[in-house]
């Protein structure tokens, strides 16, 4: 069995961008930079290298792409930015229907991803707390990164988006949306 290098190589490389954010999400509650730029360089890169200077623009297409599906969030402050900056460099690596595909797949598996994560640091709270959070336009006070530093000092459940955008990439080993542009 050989495997397809213009088709594994991106999945390879953007499941791997994805543990390692995961794992850097686990432990200090962020994605950084040092991983997401340079990962879009390197899906660039590879773009480049498989499908030529047309690949490369596609890659930049879906760079900007992924970054604009979850910025909506990241700028409400219900995800991280490393979250908005990983899903570009997944679409640098993975292009477009597969940038797509893990956002979907990610929203999907981060509501109620959210909600056990309120549920389990709440209890029977946890619904009103969200709908007071909401309509009193309390959670514009609150952003994500200051709710996983507060959460890291204390024993409770902290929601990162990175654990559900890495399932996502893995879903995508097995399926991918075809879109047509």
């Amino acid at each position: 069995m050989q495997l397809d290098l213009t088709t594994h190589a991106p999945l390879i490389l953007a499941t791997a961008v994805a543990f390692i954010a995961v794992i850097t999400d686990l432990k200090d509650g962020r994605v950084y930079n040092w991983l997401t730029f340079p990962a879009m360089l390197l899906g660039w890169a590879l773009n480049l290298y498989l499908h030529g200077l047309a690949g490369l623009g596609y890659s930049i297409a879906a760079t900007l792409l992924g970054i604009m599906l979850y910025m909506p969030g990241g700028v409400f402050g219900l995800i991280g930015m490393g979250d908005v900056k990983l899903l570009g460099a997944l679409g640098a690596i993975g292009g477009s229907n597969f940038v797509i595909s893990v956002f979907l797949y990610s929203s999907a598996l981060g509501l109620p991803h959210a909600l056990l994560i309120q549920m389990l640091n709440y209890g029977r709270n946890a619904f009103g707390m969200a709908v007071t959070s909401f309509t009193s336009g309390a959670f514009l006070q609150k952003t994500i990164h200051k709710e996983n530093a507060d959460q890291l000092k204390t024993s409770n459940y902290r929601f990162l988006m990175g654990i559900d955008i890495f399932i996502a990439c893995v879903i995508c080993w097995f399926h991918v949306f075809n879109f047509t542009f």
